[in-house]
Parts: structure tokens; C-alpha cells; sequence
């Protein structure tokens, strides 16, 4: 079988052929990837340390609601779920309900809440729960709830509000013979809500879930 390789000029342009038993066969140029989809501007992206500290993949970033917060809200709670690097001996609180049968919760909230009143409900509905007083410290904490709260909004008109969450345990790591709060990361996860009083009565109910590992002897 002949092969002859040839030229030909297709609107000005060299072409070259392969002339095979009187076939011509030209050259297929391989279709495009499709482009990614881009990040806006400001807001949370997924990154290594999101896995590394959060537990929550590439593929699941999204799937989370991660990707409604802005990259300073992300940080933040990257900051509140990172434990601390150096090792030392970890002292976390005893398993089961603490003596008196009340559980000490640490509740904060950062975000889209100018007059802090998503944040006021949020710990009403947490103070509301049964056995449950909240504090002010993770030293005298059984359990933190932490929360971003983001707002969400069609022409400057506001839609509703999302609030991403993570519960952890408060210990302490002593190194050295000096004590280091830390935390050993929870649940993570998100709500949306028309209303800020809705996120706070989904939250205190989540949290009472939470808490029942506490209330029958388990540590998270």
C-alpha cells in the first residue's frame, strides 16, 4: 500500500495530508478541556489546610456550603477548629454528664450580624436546652459551638441568612507544666434560614444531639 505525503493550500493555508489508497486523512485537533469554574472574588475557596483541619475534601467543599462564606469568614473558622501543633499532654473533660447533671456550653458567633441579635437568639435557643448553662470561657466549657453567620442577599435586598457550625470538645494540653487551650474538632456543617430566629432554633436543635453522646458517657 502506497502512503504519500503531500501539501495541499486551503484558504491560504498549508495543509499537510496523508494520501493513503487514494484517502486523504487530515490531522484532528483534540477538543478543549473544559474551563473551571472561577472562584468570585472574596470568596472561601478550597485549600489543603481546609482538609487538613476541617476533614471536608475538594469534592466536598461545596457540598457543605463552604463555598458561601468569604474567605475571612473561612479563616475564621479554620482558626477556631485548628489544633495546636505541639504535642504535649491532652486533658479534655471526663466522659458523661459533668456532677449535677448540667452541661457548660461555650457559643460563639461571628459574621454577618451587625446588631448581634442572630447571635443573642442563637444563645437563647442553646441556653434553652435542657441541662445546658452557657460560659464564657473554653477552660470551663464541656462542649463549643462555634458560627459563622453569613447573609444572604438578591439586589441588596436581604433573602436569608446561612450559618456554617462547629461543635468541638475544650481541653487543654499541658507541656512543660504550662496549659494551652485547644480543641478536638466535632461536627461541622451548615444551615440556611429566611430568618435569623430560624437558624438559632436548627442550631440549639442540632446541638442537643450533639450533646446526648455527653448525657449517655461518650466524649464527642
Amino acid at each position: 500500500m502506497s502512503r504519500v505525503i503531500s501539501l495541499w493550500r486551503v484558504c491560504g493555508v498549508l495543509v499537510a495530508g496523508v494520501m493513503v489508497s487514494g484517502q486523504i486523512g487530515l490531522a484532528q485537533t483534540a477538543p478543549k478541556p473544559k474551563p473551571k469554574t472561577a472562584v468570585r472574588p472574596g470568596m472561601a475557596a478550597w485549600s489543603p489546610e481546609v482538609q487538613k483541619t476541617l476533614g471536608v475534601t475538594a469534592e466536598n467543599f461545596n457540598a457543605e456550603g463552604l463555598n458561601k462564606l468569604t474567605q475571612a469568614q473561612l479563616t475564621a473558622l479554620l482558626i477556631s477548629a485548628r489544633p495546636d501543633p505541639r504535642e504535649g499532654l491532652l486533658l479534655c473533660p471526663a466522659s458523661g454528664t459533668p456532677p449535677g447533671g448540667r452541661i457548660k456550653v461555650l457559643v460563639t458567633v461571628v459574621g454577618d450580624d451587625p446588631t448581634g441579635a442572630i447571635a443573642t437568639a442563637i444563645k437563647e435557643a442553646v441556653g434553652s436546652l435542657s441541662g445546658v448553662d452557657l460560659v464564657d470561657t473554653a477552660a470551663t466549657a464541656d462542649r463549643a459551638l462555634h458560627v459563622v453567620i453569613q447573609e444572604q442577599s438578591v439586589n441588596k435586598r436581604t433573602i436569608g441568612f446561612t450559618a456554617s457550625y462547629l461543635t468541638a470538645t475544650p481541653c487543654s494540653e499541658e507541656i512543660g507544666g504550662k496549659k494551652t487551650d485547644v480543641e478536638l474538632k466535632g461536627t461541622l456543617g451548615t444551615y440556611s434560614n429566611a430568618k435569623g430566629p430560624g437558624l438559632a432554633r436548627d442550631l440549639a436543635e442540632m446541638l442537643d444531639q450533639d450533646l446526648q453522646s455527653l448525657r449517655t458517657g461518650g466524649t464527642k
